[in-house]
């Protein structure tokens, strides 16, 4: 007899000398082992401790220096300087209200800050909310002034002029602020003492069927109509490079412009590329949660966390890669940041240095060979002056 059967009879006749009278307390344990998505869970939330410190330092420290190096007067020229800058800026707002949605800060602080108060936790999810859809829309922007500067070259210094570009982005910031501001009711502090997005009563319909409402027009705001309008741009504007780059050879006046235009273009389309692919998983999180009726940030099956943690990941990268796809994409941007840290002074303090240094070691060698140098400049002034001579000047 095995050792768990002894357990089991022993429990069996004790249940029975109880004859109701007295409680069962010897209980078998469950033997449970450790699942593939315990790992996964562990593993990202190895990840997420690294990650997160990282993209809070690089990313808002790459879009400060963002900010700075557009409002230099070399890129005033640029039509799309505007959104760049309101992009900085949206990413910055999501990364500093990012951590305090992490499970892994909430736990570290052995409190939810969001659910201080329950206005503190309205505003902050309307702060949150506000940098990804703001920067959502600054990215389709992007994507549209690029499509006018590619197809119809000499309509967007016209159609994209400061006065424009400002309109548009208070426009974006005035409509964003005012849907989620009304989207604000469902922001609540529950029982467990944290702030969800989703903490209305969910047994009520008209709240649930109001919220769903709220939920797909938001994101269609935050990510599908974006996406849509970027999938429909983005191939036109490849193929009409495309077509371009076929007639450069022939067009050699404005090569110099094809080229600046081309280069401006891949470093906006890359950012358009890096935004489908890790905003459009987000999406599809905060759908699944309200089909699914489970909290975004709850405690949900372990699938479900494994997808919550890895979207979350990717969203976080996406704001803060931006400044490294401007640098490797741009070389004018790059021009830029190098000017702001003074590394250029630098080189061009080396290379006067040089110039200044071989000038010095000729006239040295000139004085100590005075006689050669002296028929060297008479043969060479010589030969210059017989040719002229002969021609009658």
């Amino acid at each position: 007899m095995t050792t768990l059967e002894t357990i089991g009879l022993f429990s069996n006749l004790t249940s029975l000398n109880c004859n109701g009278s007295c409680c069962n307390t010897t209980e078998v344990p469950e033997i449970s082992g450790k699942t593939i998505y315990d790992d996964i869970l562990r593993g990202l939330e190895y990840i997420d401790i690294f990650l997160l410190p990282t993209c809070l330092i690089i990313g808002v420290g790459g879009n400060f220096i963002t900010f700075i190096v557009l409002n230099n007067k070399t890129f005033s020229n640029w039509t799309s300087k505007y959104f760049l800058v309101a992009l900085s800026l949206s990413d910055n707002l999501l990364l500093l209200t990012q951590p305090f949605n992490k499970p892994v800060v909430m736990n570290l602080f052995g409190r939810d800050y969001r659910a201080l108060s329950k206005v503190g936790c309205k505003l902050y999810f309307w702060f949150f909310k506000n940098g990804k859809m703001t920067s959502s829309w600054f990215v389709v922007l992007l994507c549209a002034e690029r499509f006018v500067a590619v197809k119809y070259p000499f309509r967007v210094k016209s159609l994209f002029c400061k006065r424009n570009g400002l309109i548009a982005i208070a426009a974006v910031y005035i409509v964003q602020g005012v849907y989620n501001g009304a989207w604000s009711w469902a922001h609540n502090i529950l029982e467990d003492g944290r702030c969800y997005p989703d903490g209305f009563n969910k047994n009520d319909p008209e709240a649930a069927i109001l919220f769903r409402n709220m939920l797909i027009a938001g994101c269609c705001l935050y990510s599908f109509v974006p996406i849509a309008i970027m999938v429909t741009l983005t191939p036109m504007i490849i193929a009409s490079l495309q077509r371009r780059a076929k007639k450069r050879q022939e067009m050699t006046r404005n090569q110099g412009k094809d080229i600046v235009i081309v280069k401006i273009t891949t470093m906006l389309l890359s950012i358009v590329i890096t935004y489908i692919v890790c905003v459009a998983p987000v999406t599809l999180l905060h759908l699944l949660s309200f089909f699914q009726g489970v909290k975004s940030f709850g405690n949900n099956p372990k699938p479900f966390l494994i997808f919550r943690n890895v979207s979350q990941i990717l969203e976080q990268l996406n704001y803060t890669i931006n400044f490294f796809v401007y640098v490797v994409a741009n070389r004018r941007f790059r021009g830029g940041v190098v000017e702001l840290f003074g590394c250029n002074k630098l080189s061009r303090s080396g290379s006067s240095y040089n110039s200044t240094s071989s000038i010095l070691k000729e006239r040295v060698s000139t004085i100590s060979r005075p006689h050669r140098s002296v028929t060297l400049d008479y043969v060479t002034s010589g030969s210059i002056k017989k040719p002229n001579d002969n021609s009658g000047w």
